[in-house]
């Protein structure tokens, strides 16, 4: 049997590396939902303030997403991506450092900020890196694995929480985000747009 050409094959390294990329960003952030509102609390929040720190994200989400597909049009995906991954992992960390609630609401935001970056950057990153043919077989697996991280990451630091605390649950948060970078550092397709890469192959000449 002939091996296929990387071009018309589906899973590449780049493939695989962004699909587990994707599995450990939503991962770190359902992990974290679950538990950021009795968190807040524990650091001294109201219920309606936990309750806004929690929903920080979702408004974070509604505003930003128009700007982050917008720079994916116009940056690279690997750069955006990474800096996505660094945002997550600064309000991660963050919220163990924290030592109140008002600061909890601003690395929320931070969070929020890289969650939004790394959703638009991995899903037309992926599509850039599949033959056409194969898109939407892609995006199946690609929404299987961010729904394997939605189902286990809540599971995992329910259970966690009541036995370690919750600094030490919100630090595996933490190392979700690292794992992230790592996956994405390793892709060797940095998903330049075409029109930025004509103009500097226009400026070598």
């Amino acid at each position: 049997m002939t091996k296929k050409p990387d071009k018309e094959r589906l899973y590449t390294k780049d493939v695989i590396l962004v699909m587990a990329a994707s599995f450990f960003f939503m991962f770190s952030n359902m992990f974290i939902n679950t538990i950021i509102n009795g968190y807040a609390q524990s650091l001294g929040a109201t219920e309606s303030f936990a309750g806004m720190i929690v929903g920080m994200m979702s408004l974070t989400s509604m505003f930003l997403r128009p700007i982050a597909g917008n720079l994916t049009d116009r940056f690279s995906k690997y750069a955006l991506s990474l800096i996505g991954g660094i945002f997550i992992f600064i309000g991660i960390a963050g919220y163990v450092l924290t030592p109140n609630s008002q600061l909890l609401l601003l690395f929320r935001l931070l969070n929020g900020t890289g969650f939004v970056l790394c959703t638009v950057c991995m899903t037309t990153w992926l599509a850039t890196l599949v033959p056409r043919a194969h898109v939407g077989q892609a995006m199946g697996f690609y929404g299987l694995m961010n729904a394997l991280a939605m189902a286990v990451g809540p599971a995992v630091s329910i259970n966690l929480y009541t036995r370690i605390g919750y600094k030490h649950t919100i630090l595996i948060g933490c190392g979700a985000a690292v794992a992230m970078m790592l996956m994405v550092l390793f892709v060797s397709d940095h998903a330049v747009p075409q029109a930025k890469s004509q103009t500097r192959q226009k400026e070598k000449i």
